[in-house]
């Protein structure tokens, strides 16, 4: 399994800064840089308001950590990913799999 982790990554989590008017400001921080293997799930298109959506969907497999949430972004390279969900088998698993979706 090692040897199909190919690809560096960036885990990213929301940070809220406080924006002295009550509000908060959010931006994304890295949190780790981890080795990954990215495969495609699904690709759908579907018409929005005046234009195409595509979705694609991802799975992505990496070494596994106790820091990782649904709501997390993983960045590669230029491209950006949402987390939707953690597929952790438990504490006896080497490997979790993320559920993700490419941001545009």
């Amino acid at each position: 399994m090692l040897s199909t982790l190919t690809q560096r990554a960036a885990l990213l989590a929301l940070t809220l800064t406080p924006d002295g008017g009550g509000g908060f400001a959010e931006s994304w921080s890295a949190i780790a840089d981890v080795w990954i293997a990215l495969d495609v799930v699904s690709a759908t298109d579907t018409v929005g308001a005046d234009r195409l959506e595509s979705r694609i969907r991802h799975r992505m497999i990496l070494r596994r950590r106790d820091d990782l949430a649904a709501g997390q972004r993983v960045q590669v390279g230029a491209r950006l990913f949402r987390v939707h969900a953690v597929l952790d088998g438990g504490p006896r698993d080497a490997f979790v799999a993320l559920q993700c979706e490419e941001l545009p």
